[in-house]
């Protein structure tokens, strides 16, 4: 079997998926992921977790397709397995909503 190679850029779709995938996270959705990338790039420039893409200070561009926002795969992949994702995750139902 073929090992299959990332890709050298990747969509916040695609990256979510691809984190689920690699069993950094256990669930992720484009927007989760977009959230984090907006919340994190919020810190101070000299936060050493801050979100490595952006328009800021030592932040990477994003390299525009269209309009997707289009992200290094390595760079990423890098910077979320130093500094994963904390939250709640995915909503859980109650009793109720069943």
């Amino acid at each position: 079997m073929t090992e299959r190679k990332d890709p050298a850029y990747i969509s916040f779709t695609d990256a979510a998926s691809l984190l689920v995938r690699r069993g950094i996270v256990g669930s992720m959705t484009p927007r989760g992921l977009r959230h984090m990338a907006e919340s994190r790039s919020r810190k101070e420039p000299t936060a050493k977790d801050r979100w490595p893409f952006g328009d800021g200070p030592g932040q990477e561009s994003y390299l525009v397709a269209g309009r997707t926002r289009m992200m290094r795969t390595a760079r990423l992949l890098k910077y979320l397995e130093r500094f994963p994702p904390k939250g709640r995750g995915p909503a859980r139902l109650d009793d109720s909503d069943r």
